[in-house]
């Protein structure tokens, strides 16, 4: 039987990186998205995923510059994006914000085989100025608790939603989307299910927020709605909502100096509860921090403070009278 052989030069092939360069920016972008989706990432990030992406092609486009997701490199990158930014007034924090957000679309690219050099190595955050975390006084805050008509559902509903805040540290979407389900007396805590990151925690409590949560849920009522904060239609209260309505209790109680908001609250809790003598590890477990980073920034900031609390309990200072 004369079997023909095969032959061992192949007369053509097909490149599948050429195939896949088929794809547009927009495709490759909604590609990425959706892997981030799988991962069960937040829509908030999700959005400045996206947004970013966005960003950096308009970008090149309002420069006049070609931008071509499958050959930019990193010194295009830097030269018609990053110093964009620094051009048109962004912070260090916001560039570094969006440099990050870049780092993870190029790095997909890569690890899926669209692009054939992973340039997300190259790409790295500039030195940034820290931050000064603004920070509620004692005084502020319990003016601010005044505003609130407690006589009425929503004052009285804003008035938890603001205990409840300074009590946890949790973030404004974590207190948005808690369930009544959410909330254990017995335990004094509440479990966020999911938060940042999609990890879930819990955040103790006690017996005086305990009351006013006690308290709200007795006003708020029973309801086929499972949100634990709704709004007068009886749906789940929104971010924007309560981030309004923070703001008009501010001005109300003529706070300055200060952005009266959620994440205030958050700051003033890790604030308060490491003049109290809380210690940094724990505190990170309740506010969700992945890392001591940001704890050990709230230590530093609040030095001067911590100096007089080191007075007023040194171990040296308490031992005088068998030194």
């Amino acid at each position: 039987m004369n079997v023909r052989r095969r032959q061992n030069k192949l007369e053509h092939t097909e490149n599948p990186s050429q195939t896949k360069q088929q794809l547009s920016f927009e495709d490759l972008l909604h590609s990425f998205i959706l892997d981030c989706k799988a991962k069960n990432l937040s829509p908030l990030t999700l959005r400045f995923y996206q947004d970013s992406a966005k960003q950096m092609k308009a970008a090149f486009l309002a420069q006049q510059v070609t931008f071509d997701i499958y050959t930019v490199s990193i010194r295009e990158i830097k030269n018609h994006f990053i110093a964009y930014l620094f051009d048109q007034g962004r912070s260090d924090n916001t560039v570094n914000g969006r440099i990050k957000a870049i780092k993870q679309f190029f790095k997909y690219l890569f690890e899926e085989g669209w692009l054939t050099e992973n340039i997300a190595n190259d790409l790295h955050v500039v030195k940034a100025k820290k931050l000064m975390i603004q920070t509620f006084t004692k005084e502020q805050v319990v003016s601010i608790f005044e505003q609130p008509d407690k006589k009425t559902f929503t004052g009285y509903r804003d008035f938890t939603m603001m205990m409840v805040l300074l009590e946890t540290g949790m973030r404004i979407s974590e207190l948005c989307n808690l369930k009544t389900g959410d909330i254990f007396f017995k335990e004094l805590e509440i479990r966020i299910i999911k938060g940042k990151g999609g990890r879930a925690r819990r955040v103790p409590f006690q017996q005086t927020c305990g009351k006013i949560i006690r308290k709200y849920l007795d006003v708020r009522g029973d309801l086929e709605c499972d949100a634990l904060f709704v709004n007068m239609d009886n749906e789940q209260i929104s971010t924007r909502a309560l981030q309004d309505k923070m703001q008009a209790y501010g001005s109300a109680a003529d706070i300055s100096g200060v952005r009266v908001s959620p994440h205030t609250f958050r700051h003033t809790m890790a604030k308060f509860y490491i003049l109290n003598g809380g210690d940094p590890f724990t505190l990170r477990r309740i506010l969700g921090h992945a890392s001591l980073k940001m704890v050990d920034y709230y230590v530093e900031l609040f030095s001067s403070d911590i100096k007089q609390q080191h007075k007023k309990f040194s171990p040296v200072e308490n031992m005088k009278r068998i030194l």
